[in-house]
């Protein structure tokens, strides 16, 4: 059996510590009181750290399934 290349063992990392980097946002946008004038406000944050949440449930599934592949 032939071993992917250290660029592809690379990506499938990636994939799955940024997926937890943009629920870790999402989550942090839906649970954080302080918008410190920067980040969103009202309902267009629970908006945007939902789908954050959900982008980052995405990538981590497309790392993992890809970690199966080898």
């Amino acid at each position: 059996m032939r071993r992917p290349p250290p660029s592809d063992l690379l990506s499938r990392y990636l994939n799955v510590l940024m997926g937890l980097a943009y629920m870790g946002g999402g989550i942090f946008l839906i649970a954080s009181s302080q918008s410190f004038g920067m980040l969103p406000t009202g309902p267009f944050r629970y908006l945007l750290g939902g789908l954050l949440v959900v982008y980052g449930l995405f990538r981590m599934y497309r790392g993992i399934q890809h970690f199966r592949d080898l």
